[in-house]
């Protein structure tokens, strides 16, 4: 997986690519055009900003993915549809997107599709998602058949970019680090003593 991002993307799972099997529970259909199959393609921002480019990732009619950030993350996320402008009726496409903390218990966050969001003329539609908590995964299932009935979609939604604000950890202060040596020195002296 490749990106501008500093955060470090430490885990993938894809029913159509990458490793593992994605969200439990999906029936899917992957693109029969291997350079989708690729997780490799999607780009990941930690800055709530970023562009896509011309290589993106298909979910797969029902097909998921989950990616595993490190720092955790916060809304609003942002993800890049490249294959439709707005308002194209052709190739319908929709995502339920989800949250975890432990990679297992996944809670809905919203909906995405590439019939609304914004545009930008030249890869399709970026769609902002706002949410509450901070989470370490980010969990994306295609439903383009049951959200379009009819779509002519043959390989669900296609992720070119996903965008989160990293959470950076809170170091503790410098008081805190020497309380915790002192303390750790004196259950030292204490081991000692009693030998």
């Amino acid at each position: 997986m490749t990106g501008a991002a500093s955060a470090a993307v430490i885990g993938i799972e894809s029913d159509c690519g990458g490793t593992g099997t994605g969200l439990t529970g999906s029936s899917f259909s992957c693109s029969s055009d291997a350079n989708r199959n690729d997780t490799g393609n999607i780009e990941i921002f930690e800055d709530g900003t970023g562009a896509g480019d011309d290589d993106f990732f298909s979910l797969g009619l029902g097909g998921t993915l989950v990616v595993e950030f490190d720092p955790t993350f916060q809304g609003p996320a942002i993800v890049i549809e490249i294959t439709n402008a707005s308002g194209s009726a052709q190739h319908q496409e929709a995502v339920e997107i989800f949250g975890s903390n432990d990679g297992i218990t996944f809670t809905s966050l919203g909906i995405a599709d590439n019939q609304s969001g914004v545009n930008d003329g030249t890869r399709g539609v970026s769609t902002s998602l706002s949410f509450a908590g901070t989470f370490a995964f980010l969990g994306f299932r295609d439903i383009s058949q049951s959200f379009f009935a009819g779509t002519s979609s043959t390989d669900g939604f296609d992720i070119d970019a996903i965008s989160v604000n990293s959470v950076t950890p809170v170091p503790l202060p410098a008081s805190a680090l020497l309380l915790l040596a002192g303390v750790g020195g004196l259950g030292a002296l204490r081991a000692r003593r009693k030998s």
